[in-house]
């Protein structure tokens, strides 16, 4: 295997393996927002008390915020990733056809006019 082939088949893994930990990190925020939604719904229906069950919801908003910090540290990996990019070989390795899961987020190619 050539080198370039080498260098595009260990980039196109990574951005693989990138893509899907952000995806299952979309999705923990996904789940802990239904959470927090089953939490008040399940305390009303049950007739209880704001005040009750309170340390869940302090719980719950511990582990929301550390969601917040791992997605924070995955745009430093980004930024990471580019800059060994741009500083190595791997500068010349097209990364393009690559997709970020099986519906791609719809980017929009020209303006919209708002009425």
């Amino acid at each position: 295997m050539k080198r370039s082939e080498h260098a595009a088949a260990i980039a196109a893994r990574l951005a693989t393996d990138l893509f899907q930990a952000e995806a299952s990190q979309d999705e923990a925020v996904n789940q802990l927002g239904r959470l927090a939604q089953s939490l008040t719904l399940s305390r009303r229906e049950a007739g209880l008390s704001s005040t009750v069950g309170q340390a869940a919801f302090d719980a719950l908003a511990e582990a929301v915020a550390a969601q917040v910090g791992a997605q924070r540290a995955m745009v430093a990996l980004h930024e990471a990733l580019a800059d060994v990019k741009r500083s190595t070989f791997y500068r010349r390795v097209p990364l393009g056809g690559l997709t970020k899961g099986d519906r791609p987020i719809p980017r929009p190619s020209a303006l919209a006019l708002i009425s």
